[in-house]
């Protein structure tokens, strides 16, 4: 792992590196092995500079890269988490200053689907990761990669469902900035072109027939699994409604916070005042009730939806379930979800609608946040108003002697 400039944490992380791949992988990884790692760290230093990356994002940029697939040698399944942990421990060990390091993990973290970047350097990171499909090796690297799920995974293809998943993949995929589109977009588009060739090649006979008997159906106009622009708009409106979600919980947790302060501190101090002046009781109560309410509507605001955790196969076909939340299969078996999951993205219908089901039934949970938290805000700011002016009221009728 040698680039034209370098640094004493980078020189360390590429020998300790070195000595995990020499000692952690077997000669069945073929994909995943050094060499890759060390065309990651060529990309990615080669697009940070031409995205005009300072020399700190540089070093901070090659340490992810060195580190983002380290844990293939301990394990194949999860190997990301034990990326991020010996990242970690390494750059513990090394005395890398915190604020670096999170950076280094967070880089990490987002070259694992479905993660997307949002900053430039991980845009970067990425498009390092997949440099290899604007590769003219890409083929080679394709066939390295399946030795590897066969092996490791026992996930084998036949060479006609091989190619279909790939291309579909290559197909969909774009570059993140404007470096790597320059870089590879050529070979990436040739590289797809290929992929089509061979998926036709290895099409089944009886399939083509099928084919050829019923006419092609057009897609329906605007569907979005064939519209980009619709795409685009359903994952920015998917990212704004997290970011309100987000937003959302954080109001619930300032209003639990200030309300727990008030029941715990505020009302033992003030009840100490009630024996001296009796009345002052009637404001405490309405202040009393006033924090209980709004925290019940806060806790309500952020308590979890109910979840089956299982879809049946009728809500499968029906279209009317969607796989891609974790509530409607974390309780199911993988084979009984996998087979769901291929019969959504195998059908642009059903796949449409998860889409919109995710979007609409995301946009209801906080619809009913934002009217609870409404609730809340409203009972807390007409309870502290009526409690300020029972107490100015009660001071003014009955001053205390």
């Amino acid at each position: 792992m040698e680039n034209d400039k370098t640094t004493p944490i980078i020189e360390a992380a590429r020998t300790y590196a070195g000595e995990c791949f020499q000692t952690g992988l077997t000669t069945d990884h073929q994909y995943h092995h050094q060499g890759h790692t060390e065309r990651v760290c060529k990309a990615v230093m080669g697009l940070g500079k031409a995205e005009g990356l300072s020399d700190e994002q540089l070093e901070i940029l090659e340490l992810a890269a060195i580190f983002h697939d380290l844990g293939f040698t301990e394990t194949y399944e999860g190997h990301e988490a034990v990326s991020r942990q010996l990242a970690n421990s390494f750059l513990e060990s090394h005395h890398y200053p915190e604020d670096k390091k999170e950076q280094v993990l967070d880089l990490i973290d987002v070259t694992f689907p479905p993660k997307v970047p949002q900053t430039l350097p991980e845009k970067v990171i990425c498009d390092a990761d997949l440099s290899n499909l604007g590769s003219p090796d890409y083929l080679k690297y394709l066939t390295a990669l399946r030795h590897e799920w066969k092996t490791f995974l026992n996930q084998e293809y036949t060479d006609e469902a091989w190619y279909k998943l790939n291309y579909k993949f290559v197909k969909s995929h774009r570059y993140y900035t404007a470096a790597a589109v320059k870089a590879y977009d050529q070979q990436w588009n040739t590289n797809r072109k290929q992929l089509k060739k061979l998926r036709d090649e290895h099409r089944s006979p009886a399939l083509d027939k099928k084919k050829q008997s019923k006419p092609k159906q057009p897609e329906p106009e605007g569907a979005i699994s064939n519209n980009k622009s619709a795409q685009t708009m359903f994952k920015t409106s998917l990212r704004n409604h997290l970011d309100l979600s987000a937003l959302a919980d954080n109001k619930a947790n300032i209003m639990l916070s200030v309300n727990a302060l008030i029941v715990t501190i505020v009302m033992p101090l003030a009840s100490s005042y009630v024996g001296n002046h009796p009345p002052l009781i009637i404001p405490m109560l309405v202040l009393l009730i006033t924090c209980l309410t709004s925290m019940v509507f806060a806790t309500l605001a952020t308590r979890p939806i109910k979840m089956e955790g299982e879809t049946s196969k009728q809500a499968i076909d029906n279209g009317t379930s969607n796989l891609f939340f974790f509530g409607n299969f974390y309780k199911m078996d993988f084979p009984a979800y996998e087979s769901g999951m291929l019969e959504i993205v195998s059908d642009n219908k059903k796949l449409d609608r998860s889409i919109m089901r995710d979007l609409y039934f995301l946009g209801r949970s906080l619809g009913r946040k934002y009217r609870l938290l409404r609730i809340c805000y409203t009972i807390f700011m007409i309870g502290i108003i009526s409690t300020v002016l029972a107490y100015g009221l009660l001071m003014w009728i009955s001053p205390p002697i």
